[in-house]
């Protein structure tokens, strides 16, 4: 039975923030759940990484009911259904595998969502940074790397990881990347770039 929280916030649509922070994540670890009516917005981070998830549910909290909870070594919350998220779930997915949806990247994709992208799949390597995109294709992995440089004037490059892609932001893009997004990085979360 819908509740009169769901109900209310059903009304409202995400904030430019909210949608920015959503999209960060869907190109991390963040995915949307089937539910009974639509489709719902799942973050699921480690124990080490509670401040993140708290702070992403500070976010949207106009979209949660229940306060995100611990479950093994997982720290994780989900949003109501709301049609936003069917919207973002046409984009992202085609048979139920995610995908990078390059034209709307350029429409919606701004600093905030850099971070949050970082925040979730970064991690510092030495003096660049990779970010876990295995889960893409190469070509999309490619579709990428043109995306950071058109968006955002960051060079990148690909590696492989067990003959997976995934993306490298090379030494000479580091102090750009860290200008961009080091507004929007929590403190806890400082150390994907070794600073």
């Amino acid at each position: 039975m819908e509740t009169f929280f769901a109900k209310q916030a059903r009304k409202i649509n995400l904030t430019l923030l909210q949608r920015t922070l959503v999209l960060g994540s869907l190109l991390g670890d963040g995915y949307l759940m089937p539910t009974t009516s639509g489709y719902c917005f799942r973050v699921n981070h480690g124990l080490q990484q509670q401040e993140y998830v708290d702070w992403k549910f500070n976010l949207l909290s106009d979209f949660v009911r229940t306060p995100p909870q611990k479950s093994g070594r997982c720290y994780y919350f989900r949003t109501i259904t709301h049609s936003d998220f069917v919207q973002f779930r046409s984009f992202f997915y085609v048979d139920n595998r995610k995908i990078v949806p390059v034209e709307f990247l350029y429409k919606e994709f701004t600093e905030l969502s850099l971070a949050v992208w970082i925040m979730d799949d970064g991690a510092a390597d030495g003096k660049q940074l990779r970010i876990n995109t295995q889960s893409f294709t190469f070509s999309e992995n490619e579709a990428l790397i043109s995306f950071l440089r058109a968006k955002f004037g960051i060079e990148a490059r690909l590696n492989q990881d067990k003959g997976r892609p995934r993306l490298r932001i090379t030494a000479a893009s580091m102090e750009r990347l860290k200008k961009l997004v080091k507004p929007h990085i929590i403190p806890n979360m400082l150390y994907k770039f070794s600073l």
